[in-house]
């Protein structure tokens, strides 16, 4: 027997729910035309501001603050998996901190080295210098890089001091010992000059990052990103990289961009020629000629541009590229100069592989000659002995007896290496816990050049 239809009841279901009434509201077609057109011109007219910001400071940090937004989203939902900063990305068999002296050599070394290091009682990463004769840390640096920061006002999408490069996460990257037992650092941050005692001196406000190095009359060059790029028709996030000079009591002495160093010497081609990326050039050493030879004059610089696998011989005095060279190395950093006619590049080595590329095998040390305008690679028997493979960053310092202090970054080990592949000392950054942690370009501190400097760090009394 067929049910009778409950009509009250039927009604009572089939009404839908303010919601849904909400959610499937008819929209009149004008309507919807006007909300796009008006989120087009939005979007166009924000986009411009992005390009080129408001003066107006508040205004500034406001529109590229909106801009950073999705970065920042970006970042927070990769930092939940990510491994912290300064520490190594990958699992490599622990080792104890410190030095590991080679007890089948006789050789003794009485330089020292300065390394970043972690500090469990601070919690923050410190700057040490050590002496490789037996390991003993003759000072430690914990600079004031708040002091540094509340100092700093530039704005920019790239980076945000107090978020990106407080204490806990500065990492001072290659830091250089001054005369009086101070030190200058940076890591895409300002260039900061501190006391022994880790007391600011003075800054250099701007992003600057990778290496820093003294010139024959004792300023430093060091590679500047500017916060803002001045390349037109770009993103946000495009790095614009100079090279510039800073006298020791921090003021710029000479800044050029790496765009008008290559288009003002037809070498424009080398990078605009290139499918589109924010990171064209990449700069990571700029190497001071210190005496002439007959293949450079003082105070000419050596420049390595990574992303295209690019080193430059550039003469500041005349605006001139005098040399330049690629096919020898892949995507490298680290460039110095051996002798009067051959410069030492440590050769990441890359190979094509998804998704970023991939060490092909293992790092390597390039040693071009400019007499014969050849390159050869004596050390790749221990390379690959070694098992040297930092996919970013690396150093190869060449040192007085013909031996290299190696630098793999990523995986925190720093080695003296012979030319027949020995391997006199090596010091392993790491954790109490035997985590490893990352380098940040050590520095080979000679006592024939920089006793004085050494001594004072090392006597100092800080309250």
């Amino acid at each position: 027997m067929q049910r009778p239809v409950d009509e009250k009841y039927t009604e009572r279901v089939a009404l839908p729910g303010r919601m849904e009434r909400a959610m499937f509201r008819q929209v009149p077609l004008w309507l919807l035309i006007l909300t796009i057109m008006v989120g087009l011109v939005v979007t166009i007219i924000f986009g411009a501001l992005v390009l080129q910001p408001p003066r107006q400071k508040l205004l500034q940090e406001t529109v590229l603050g909106l801009a950073n937004v999705p970065f920042v989203l970006k970042r927070t939902v990769k930092s939940i998996t990510k491994i912290p900063r300064g520490y190594a990305p990958a699992h490599y068999r622990p080792r104890p901190e410190g030095l590991w002296l080679n007890p089948d050599q006789p050789f003794i070394d009485d330089g020292y080295v300065l390394v970043r290091a972690f500090d469990e009682n601070l919690k923050r990463s410190v700057v040490r210098l050590i002496h490789l004769r037996d390991g003993k840390v003759i000072h430690q640096y914990a600079p004031d890089i708040h002091a540094m920061n509340v100092r700093s006002t530039f704005v920019s999408p790239l980076i945000d001091l107090k978020r990106d490069r407080n204490a806990q996460t500065n990492l001072m990257m290659h830091p250089l010992l001054m005369p009086d037992g101070g030190l200058v650092i940076h890591d895409s941050s300002p260039l900061a000059r501190y006391d022994a005692c880790g007391h600011l001196k003075w800054m250099v406000d701007g992003i600057f990052h990778h290496s820093l190095e003294l010139d024959a009359d004792g300023n430093l060059w060091a590679a500047f990103r500017e916060p803002r790029a001045k390349v037109p028709d770009v993103g946000p996030l495009f790095n614009d990289e100079s090279i510039m000079k800073v006298s020791p009591e921090g003021k710029v002495l000479y800044k050029m961009r790496i765009a008008d160093i290559l288009d003002g010497n037809q070498l424009g081609w080398l990078w605009r020629g290139r499918p589109y990326t924010d990171d064209p050039f990449h700069l990571n050493d700029v190497q001071p000629v210190l005496k002439s030879g007959p293949y450079w004059q003082a105070g000419d610089l050596f420049i390595s541009l990574r992303n295209m696998s690019l080193i430059l011989l550039y003469r500041p005095s005349t605006g001139k590229v005098v040399w330049w060279r690629t096919g020898f190395w892949a995507l490298q950093h680290d460039v110095s100069i051996v002798d009067d006619h051959r410069i030492a590049v440590f050769d990441n080595n890359w190979r094509v592989a998804y998704p970023e590329g991939e060490v092909d095998g293992f790092n390597r040390v390039a040693i071009y000659d400019f007499a014969t305008d050849t390159a050869s690679y004596p050390l790749d028997a221990a390379m690959k002995k070694l098992r040297v493979r930092t996919r970013a960053q690396g150093r190869a310092t060449p040192l007085p007896n013909g031996d290299f202090m190696i630098e793999e970054t990523e995986r925190g080990r720093l080695m003296r290496v012979a030319p027949d592949g020995t391997v006199r000392w090596r010091y392993t950054a790491a954790t109490p816990s035997m985590r490893r942690l990352q380098l940040r370009w050590s520095r080979y501190v000679d006592p024939a050049s920089d006793l004085g400097a050494i001594t004072l760090a090392k006597d100092v009394k800080c309250n």
